[in-house]
């Protein structure tokens, strides 16, 4: 399991850096302001996708190994396009209803409903790979996706000299237009094999089991994301683009925390041993906190001067942003590792109810701050909400698991496992 740890955390630091440059390119190129109109579009598309991942999310993972490709493919990219198409007209119903509502900025109606389907096809493909366990093959197209994003992007703003918040959706579609394209070609011969006795059986489990995951993710989602629609409506559009530049250098830091919790799922959904995979969810929480926070302290360092130079003065305010986010950003990383145990030992619905308590918190506190503090009021409220949801997982792990408080400690045996593991991983990938 570490050399695939090594391999997704290598893959997700460089899908990383090219998105920080795809932030510096939006940014310098497309001012704060459009910025804002696309950290809303994603956001849009966000939550398209979880009402898409009730059957093609992470219960894919959870089911692949379990039915095998062929039952679970067809039937999922059919739901993405159904499920995508209801969504948008919810979407444009609640936006006619009222306009405080509305979350997709402008007329971009279409091109969200397009993106939200080839998206959540390409991860019904990306999903299918975890739960196979070929982690490989997740991290290249994850890898193509975000490179043809970026040379796409270069190609329309810098090439053609087009500055518009559709070049932006442009680089978006046909980069994960080509990411499907190849991702399907590694499915075709598996489609055919191991054939279930009862398709409604297991469409009805992997519906039961995505809702407890997706009721759970949708109140994440608008954890991670519900300040930039509290920005909007107190503060304006570009403090939206701000507020979300902010956002992202500061969850960069989840590179780490994310990618261990890929591969930990992909290994507990296989896993039948309960204490095996409390063991190695133990010392990957703790490794993951601290090797995060160590992370933080550098990121916390570096002056605001140094941000402006980078995005421009326009985006003044970026280590307000992150300094209020800090402790909320390392909580959280122990939070994916806690929730990647809950899914892959089919216990979601702790995720579930964590979610819903950080989600009582995003909305009062970020209705509360964002217009009395602005900026800062966004980030304190997320890391009150991000601390809310942990300490419910924390506590209910350490009731599964019968922990002492001792066991919480990292200790020098652990670490050198973990060290070894890591090595011998290193020497078997050169």
């Amino acid at each position: 399991m570490r050399d695939k740890i090594l391999g997704t955390i290598g893959t997700r630091t460089i899908v990383a850096a090219i998105t920080f440059l795809v932030w510096i390119l939006n940014a310098r190129l497309l001012g704060p302001e459009n910025v804002g109109t696309i950290s809303l579009i994603v956001f849009s598309i966000a939550i398209l996708q979880l009402l898409t991942n009730f059957f093609s999310g992470a219960a894919l993972i959870y089911y692949a190994p379990r039915a095998g490709v062929g039952p679970l493919l067809f039937p999922a990219y059919i739901w993405n396009v159904a499920i995508s198409f209801l969504g948008i007209v919810l979407l444009w119903l609640l936006a006619r209803i009222n306009p405080a509502f509305e979350l997709i900025p402008g007329n971009f109606l279409p091109e969200v409903f397009l993106l939200t389907v080839i998206i959540s096809c390409t991860s019904v493909n990306f999903n299918l790979m975890l739960g196979l366990e070929k982690v490989k093959q997740f991290n290249y197209l994850s890898l193509l996706q975000v490179a043809l994003l970026v040379l796409i992007l270069m190609f329309f703003t810098l090439f053609l000299n087009y500055r518009e918040v559709r070049a932006y959706i442009f680089a978006m579609g046909i980069s994960w237009v080509v990411t499907f394209i190849a991702g399907i070609r590694f499915f075709i011969p598996l489609a055919g094999r191991k054939p279930v006795s009862s398709r409604k059986s297991l469409f009805r489990n992997i519906l039961r089991f995505g809702s407890f995951v997706q009721v759970a993710n949708i109140f994440q989602t608008f954890n991670y994301r519900l300040s930039l629609k509290f920005a909007d409506l107190f503060l304006g559009r570009a403090a939206v683009g701000i507020l979300s530049v902010g956002m992202a250098l500061a969850e960069g830091l989840w590179i780490i925390s994310r990618s261990i919790s890929t591969v930990q799922f992909s290994r507990l959904s296989n896993e039948p041993d309960f204490g095996r995979s409390v063991k190695i969810t133990l010392i990957l929480t703790k490794i993951t906190g601290i090797v995060t926070t160590g992370a933080m302290i550098l990121l916390l360092l570096i002056p605001d001067s140094f941000f402006q130079a980078i995005f421009t003065h326009q985006f003044a305010g970026l280590k307000v942003i992150i300094v209020s986010l800090s402790f909320g950003i390392i909580i959280l990383s122990v939070s994916m590792i806690l929730s990647g145990f809950f899914s892959g030992i089919n216990k979601p619905y702790h995720n579930t109810i964590s979610s819903a308590t950080g989600f009582v918190f995003t909305c009062v506190l970020g209705w509360l701050l964002i217009p009395a503090w602005g900026l800062a009021g966004a980030g304190i409220a997320a890391s009150v909400s991000y601390t809310a949801a942990t300490l419910y997982q924390l506590l209910v792990f350490i009731r599964l698991a019968k922990l002492k408080p001792s066991d919480l400690l990292l200790k020098k045996a652990e670490v050198s496992e973990f060290v070894g593991e890591l090595r011998n991983a290193m020497v078997k990938n050169k």
